[in-house]
């Protein structure tokens, strides 16, 4: 498919995509808005409350809605694999693989023995556009996310799973999107210290508990005509230190609503 004709395709979904999001949000998303007003005594009421975090940015920055289309570079690649054992998903355009030789790891050298098994083109394909993302992360699962010039991206669609067994890193799934395009100029988006405040004043942070994480990345927000079409979203991991569980909370970076219910079927929590 030329460029044009994916431009056109795309120039469609995002004229639609306005009426759309009306029908979303009420049908798979629960939104809550929040005042801007009074943010200043909503931190001083968070920490009475013994709610820890370090200094909240107050900076707005910039976004867009970005597209893009599946199709099987993943497959197109997987002959250049060396040590594993690997099965292709021709619907969820992911790769599924099981290492011949599982990789001993421990909790300090985990991530720099992963970083160096990524840079080889025989082990993972396009491995040097992902980064370790620790916030994803589990004790049974490391993630990393694609990234690229336009941010990150927290989206199964988009991510290398390694799974882990006793110490050792014995399989991944890994999918890729290539080719992401920008669908509109950037739009303005909401601060740090904004939906931090705006989770707790709808009671989404509970008492006793630290904000271990706050960072804003892509993640999928509709697919319509074989397009993806993603949004920056704020990822907040709450760590309960009662329960000593953490809960990833999201947040719309372009509206400052709470996403109650996952635009892609994703649900994050780590214990």
């Amino acid at each position: 498919m030329d460029f044009r004709r994916i431009e056109i395709i795309f120039l469609v979904v995002f004229l639609s995509l306005d009426a759309f999001l009306l029908v979303s949000f009420h049908n798979s998303q629960q939104v809550i808005s929040n005042s801007t007003s009074g943010v200043t005594s909503t931190v001083t009421d968070m920490r009475k409350r013994n709610i820890s975090f370090g200094k909240l940015d107050k900076t707005t920055g910039n976004a867009y809605y970005l597209g893009a289309q599946p199709d099987n570079v993943l497959a197109s690649n997987i002959s250049q694999l060396r040590g594993q054992e690997v099965q292709y998903n021709q619907t969820t355009h992911k790769i599924t693989s099981t290492l011949t030789d599982p990789i001993s790891i421990t909790s300090s050298n985990k991530v720099t023995k992963l970083d160096k098994f990524l840079k080889n083109k025989t082990n993972i394909i396009k491995g040097k556009a992902y980064e370790y993302a620790p916030q994803l992360s589990s004790k049974t699962s490391i993630v990393y996310a694609e990234t690229s010039d336009l941010g990150d991206m927290y989206d199964k669609t988009g991510q290398i799973v390694f799974s882990v067994a006793n110490n050792r890193v014995i399989s991944y799934t890994q999918t890729y999107v290539n080719n992401l395009q920008i669908l509109h100029e950037k739009q303005a988006t909401k601060s740090e210290r904004d939906v931090i405040t705006t989770l707790y004043s709808n009671s989404e942070i509970p008492n006793n508990s630290k904000i271990s994480y706050a960072n804003m990345a892509y993640t999928k927000l509709l697919t319509a005509k074989n397009s993806t079409i993603y949004i920056p979203v704020w990822f907040i991991t709450i760590h309960n230190k009662d329960s000593k569980v953490d809960t990833i909370k999201k947040v719309n970076a372009f509206t400052g609503n709470i996403i109650k219910t996952s635009t892609n079927g994703d649900d994050y929590s780590n214990e």
